[in-house]
């Protein structure tokens, strides 16, 4: 079986809570989300269009929640009804997510050398550790000595939201030294890991609006505050399995001793 995981990722302007997760499924089940999809976001423009107001091109989460951007103008009457419609989709497409979340001034406090570039830290240690957990849930769900292959994608990179790329070369890195790692015993489920541009990729749509929406969730954990309904609905859908979970300082001082012990490899400047 090959599965095929769209990565992408979601922090605020303060750099601090840091969420990235990865949609996993077959690429039949994602080609159907991609047509529902599509289908959506073609009727919204349609009825853009015939009241005169601006077209979006794509679902995008941070400006669709904020009604900024191609969604300036929006009431949250208007942002909801189309979001709903959106989950629809998710009701017909069996996928598994694994998302993970933590501070990044708690990953610095541990990692002082890496606080120059705490999104180059947390890209690399994220990544490794989003495979490390496919693999654990790959081999917990699967069937007794079935073949799994898993072919990442994500979002291409950039500060402020950009995409120029700025930390593609990371998420390659990371990705290659956890695979060539002779302590790792999941190497043979991973094929590839690519960027893509948006543009390119409708499941980055998707993607993008389960990491925002974890990300919500750990800002609401933090606040103390209830969890956004949108989260609910996603959580409790039968068809979307999900894998949350966040990271805490005492887990980045065990990973620092695996470090030290040789076990895992830290971000480097190679790119």
């Amino acid at each position: 079986m090959l599965l095929h995981g769209y990565m992408d990722e979601s922090y605020g302007k303060d750099q601090n809570i840091f969420s990235f997760s990865c949609l996993l499924a077959r690429r039949k089940d994602w080609d159907d989300l991609e047509r529902r999809w599509k289908r959506h976001i073609d009727a919204k423009n349609k009825q853009l269009s015939n009241e005169g107001r601006p077209v979006i091109s794509r679902y995008h989460a941070s400006d669709c929640s904020g009604c900024r951007g191609e969604f300036k103008g929006w009431d949250r009457d208007e942002r909801d009804a189309f979001v709903l419609r959106l989950f629809e989709a998710f009701k017909l497409f069996p996928s598994h997510t694994v998302a993970i979340e933590m501070q990044l001034n708690d990953l610095c406090e541990v990692f002082p050398e890496w606080a120059n570039d705490r999104l180059k830290a947390g890209y690399h240690v994220f990544t490794q550790f989003i495979m490390l957990q496919i693999v654990e849930d790959v081999r917990r769900n699967s069937v007794k000595n079935a073949s799994t292959k898993v072919k990442l994608f994500h979002d291409r990179t950039g500060g402020n939201g950009k995409g120029n790329g700025k930390y593609d070369p990371t998420i390659l890195q990371a990705f290659n030294q956890l695979v060539n790692n002779q302590g790792f015993d999941g190497s043979d489920y991973f094929t590839t890991i690519a960027p893509l541009r948006w543009e390119h990729s409708i499941a980055l749509q998707p993607a993008d609006l389960v990491a925002f929406e974890c990300f919500k969730m750990a800002e609401a954990k933090l606040e103390v505050r209830n969890a956004r309904k949108s989260f609910t609905a996603l959580y409790d859908m039968e068809t979307f399995g999900i894998h949350a979970m966040g990271f805490r300082k005492e887990h980045m001082v065990e990973w620092r001793g695996k470090l030290e012990a040789g076990r895992v490899t830290e971000p480097t400047d190679e790119e």
